[in-house]
């Protein structure tokens, strides 16, 4: 079976970050090193010059994957970094490494640096990357270690080119916990984009982070994905805010962030950078991607059985406050679903299909 080396990366915010920093040095000390020579390094200049290089072009690779933040940029040099690989002319380096630093220096540019970007949670997922302490795996103190993970086989029905998984891989730790994350060969297509970004009404995605591969939601496991500037692109309705929301189908009550929280019930608690897209949206008007994501327990019977339901484009039209179980008060925004789609009794009906939800309780299997 085919398969593809990942970092092994804790899931932490700080250790994501050192991560990123020292593949960032090592990026750095490969030109350093290249400038005494008046060329690029090649693998047969050593082991340590062929492990770097391996390195690095894994890193350009990782990055893509990864959303840009100002506290990234700011910390890891980031900016300074890429400019030194593709736009420093006493520095060299491969061909294939300029052209990945200028493609994430132009699209990072292009967004200006996640300046305006709602941030996602730091917290774990089961869908998310998570590793065990890796032993056994050789890597300097401060670097991430180098795992194999298997590939699915592209013709495999749930994880192979026209699977429900499509785009994910099953990540094993050397202590054997088994997570998934993005497959670096299939890449993701990007959820910043108004409108249905080429997803048809009823698409149905086994989890969030499928939704993220397939560009209908930006974050891993946050409920809302835009920015403060001009918007949300989407937002997840789930049975989190169960006892909050108030979803009506065509007309949805959708809670901020930190909607539980707050127990002042004179004002409600800042709003987070989720909260602040909404009320971007609710200025520019522009419109926002609702999926919906359910579960077999859930009281609201819009979302449906299981996994995540796009059910298409609504409006914020108006917001309103209201109190919570503590007495604080908190932010509600009402959407509106826009005309001309297909009904949402129609995708209660057929989305997911039957066999999506054989797949689905198949996952677990692997490949």
């Amino acid at each position: 079976m085919a398969t593809v080396e990942v970092f092994a990366i804790p899931n932490s915010k700080p250790q994501r970050l050192q991560h990123m920093m020292s593949q960032g040095r090592g990026i750095v000390q490969l030109g350093l090193k290249s400038k005494r020579l008046h060329r690029a390094m090649r693998p047969e200049d050593g082991t340590e010059s062929e492990a770097r290089l391996k390195r690095g072009r894994m890193y350009l690779e990782w990055l893509d994957t990864c959303e840009m933040t100002l506290e990234i940029k700011q910390r890891t040099n980031m900016e300074k970094m890429l400019k030194y690989v593709f736009d420093d002319p006493t520095m060299y380096y491969p061909e294939d490494m300029k052209k990945s630093a200028q493609a994430l220096y132009e699209k990072w540019q292009s967004e200006n640096w996640g300046a305006n970007a709602v941030m996602e949670e730091d917290v774990v997922s089961a869908d998310q990357e998570f590793v065990d302490p890796v032993s056994e795996v050789t890597a300097t103190p401060d670097e991430a270690p180098i795992i194999q993970s298997e590939l699915p086989p592209p013709e495999h029905p749930i994880f192979g080119e026209d699977g429900i998984m499509n785009g994910i891989i099953i990540f094993r730790s050397p202590a054997g916990r088994k997570t998934y994350r993005l497959n670096p060969h299939v890449p993701k297509r990007s959820a910043k984009v108004f409108g249905h970004n080429g997803i048809p009404v009823g698409a149905w995605f086994a989890n969030q982070l499928v939704a993220l591969h397939r560009g209908a939601h930006g974050m891993r496991i946050g409920g809302i994905a835009g920015t403060t500037d001009v918007g949300a692109y989407s937002i997840v309705v789930s049975d989190i805010y169960e006892d909050l929301d108030d979803d009506r189908g065509e007309t949805l009550y959708y809670s901020g962030s930190n909607s539980h929280n707050n127990d002042d019930p004179t004002r409600p608690a800042p709003s987070s950078t989720g909260t602040k897209a909404l009320k971007a949206s609710l200025q520019t008007g522009n419109p926002v991607r609702v999926l919906r994501s359910g579960g077999p327990h859930s009281r609201n019977r819009w979302l449906p059985e299981c996994g995540l339901r796009y059910d298409g484009l609504y409006r914020v039209v108006a917001l309103r406050e209201g109190k919570n179980t503590k007495g604080g008060l908190y932010e509600q925004f009402m959407l509106q679903r826009e005309p001309g789609q297909t009904s949402l009794g129609e995708l209660l009906l057929s989305s997911p299909t039957a066999q999506q939800k054989r797949d689905l309780n198949d996952i677990q299997r692997g490949y």
